[in-house]
């Protein structure tokens, strides 16, 4: 259950399960999902979630109890999600790629006696000491000892529908691990992520937030029927906010199952399902899109697709100007935010150096020393202020670090350098955490990485900063180069990069040392890894 200390919404009317059931009655017939060769309408999508809600209902699942979705991009999660809200309990993400241990802890932070597990993750599950009571298999067949997920709907419906108790908690949990530590789940109610992270229903309306649940019929009246496709596992935020943002709209979700990201198959499904929105998680999905279009130009007929929109990491303006060369009717945004504080918005780029600038907005501040606002010219952290999570599940203290008030306003803290500029907005540096201080002067990883990538044989490119017994850390830099980019053949080398980046870029900034790597690693969310890069770094013995 949530921390008892936790500010609750008492507005139960915007449960998701709910809105979903308004947008179903109004388009009952449209398609709500899309996955391999099946395709479910809002009608289908609405009863299978009433079936599965009935069953777990029947096995004792309650109010206030989580509900663990262990598997990827497959109609069983969205439906698993939505049967969670509506009885009540709290929904969380599991990373599929986490080995036991790391499952061990997750299962048991959350407490969880019920699971929808893929089947070719129930070993990992039935090994753990914290094994759910109830675990509804997702996939095909029905497996030994345990309910097949086809097997729970069929159940459910000779079942009534669970009763409706009003409650001031409805929640779900979003596991983040961040860039360090151990994974924390961020509570977040319903209403308050409707406005913090789905544009409060609204986001494809000329209209604001809906006040009334019952607004939302209106939105899915005057929005036109778009087909968005989530690249990244729904396990990731940014890729469910944007599922939920289009179903609130009454849009058709693509889903893509499968474990590993094929930019050529993700195009050839654009093109035959006419997808509209593409949502990828920066550079790491980015750039194999644009190298793709480049490598096969006229190959994908996708006149329909409009907008290719990344959050979750750096999406350079380099990558982005490559997709709109390929297709020069595409409209590209990169849109900042996290677990902890939602969706910020795409913000615009800085100019000359391609960080993020927001206009001035009463629920974005930058706070110095945790303890006070910026003031104009001052650096800091990005906080957000306005609809915030409750906390993170079970732990006041962490809570407390990230979630604080300043001067009436609660906020949180995104982690991110940013700094307050005179006219009132505010530009964001970088991740504070991977911040390098080289003599004194700040580097900021994600700025260093853009002027890198601005090169036409970078691949990809991720800088962190290593002991330097002068000037405390130098910076460098490991890069990958694009197929067929040789440094032995003198096409290019560390130096050429170098001073590519000085044309960009201050002289401090400059890479002092490079690594060449095939390929630069990221986590299977297409984030960076910082970590394994600083390994690299200190393994070249730079």
């Amino acid at each position: 259950m949530p921390n008892e200390n936790m500010p609750v919404n008492t507005a139960r009317s915007f449960n998701f399960a709910d809105l979903l059931a308004l947008v179903a009655g109004e388009v009952p017939q449209r398609t709500a999902l899309v996955c391999g060769d099946e395709r479910m309408s809002y009608a289908e999508l609405a009863s299978r979630v009433g079936h599965l809600a009935a069953t777990l209902d029947r096995r004792g699942l309650r109010a206030g109890e989580t509900l663990a979705l262990h598997c990827g991009n497959r109609p069983e999660y969205l439906i698993g999600f939505f049967a969670a809200c509506r009885l009540g309990v709290l929904p969380f993400n599991v990373n599929y790629r986490y080995v036991e241990a790391e499952l061990e802890y997750l299962y048991d932070n959350a407490k969880t006696g019920t699971a929808i597990v893929e089947r070719e993750f129930l070993p990992h599950v039935r090994g753990l000491r914290s094994c759910p009571r109830i675990v509804v298999a997702a996939g095909e067949g029905e497996g030994e000892g345990d309910t097949g997920f086809a097997a729970a709907l069929r159940e459910g419906t000779n079942l009534p529908a669970p009763a409706r108790v009003p409650r001031s908690d409805d929640a779900l949990i979003i596991y983040t691990g961040g860039t360090t530590g151990i994974p924390k789940g961020v509570v977040w109610s319903h209403h308050d992520m409707l406005l913090a992270s789905l544009g409060g229903g609204g986001f494809f309306s000329r209209e604001g937030p809906i006040t009334t649940p019952e607004e939302i019929i209106d939105r899915v009246r005057e929005s036109p029927p778009l087909v968005t496709f989530p690249v990244a596992p729904l396990m990731h935020g940014a890729a469910l906010w944007a599922a939920l943002s289009s179903i609130f709209a009454g849009h058709t979700i693509v889903l893509q199952a499968g474990r590993s990201f094929d930019p050529v198959n993700a195009l050839d499904l654009c093109a035959r399902e006419r997808v509209n929105i593409l949502v990828i998680v920066g550079d790491g999905m980015g750039r194999p899109l644009a190298d793709a279009l480049a490598a096969h130009p006229g190959r994908w007929s996708l006149e329909t697709l409009v907008h290719v929109g990344s959050g979750g990491a750096v999406f350079s303006q380099a990558v982005q100007q490559s997709l709109r060369n390929s297709l020069p009717r595409l409209h590209t945004s990169s849109s900042l935010g996290t677990t902890e504080s939602g969706t910020l918005g795409a913000g615009a780029a800085a100019e000359g150096s391609g960080l993020m600038r927001f206009v001035p907005r009463p629920d974005i501040h930058v706070v110095v020393d945790r303890s006070r606002f910026a003031a104009p010219g001052e650096e800091g952290v990005l906080a957000r202020s306005g609809p915030l999570p409750q906390g993170y599940f079970g732990d006041p203290e962490r809570t407390a670090h990230t979630f604080i008030t300043l001067e009436g306003k609660r906020l949180a803290i995104t982690g991110d350098s940013a700094r307050l500029e005179a006219d009132g907005s505010v530009t964001v540096l970088g991740r504070g955490s991977t911040c390098i201080n080289t003599g004194g002067e700040k580097v900021f990883p994600e700025e260093v990485e853009q002027a890198l990538k601005a090169h036409p044989a970078v691949f990809d490119a991720l800088v962190v900063g290593v002991p330097d017994p002068r000037w405390g850390e130098r910076v460098v830099a490991v890069v990958s180069l694009r197929d067929g980019i040789s440094r032995e053949g003198g096409t290019v080398d560390a130096e050429s990069l170098r001073e590519h980046c000085r044309t960009l870029i201050a002289g401090y900034k400059v890479p002092r040392a490079l690594v060449f790597a095939a390929p630069v690693q990221r986590t299977n969310t297409s984030k960076p890894d910082y970590v394994w890069a600083r390994e690299a770094a200190l393994a070249a013995g730079l």
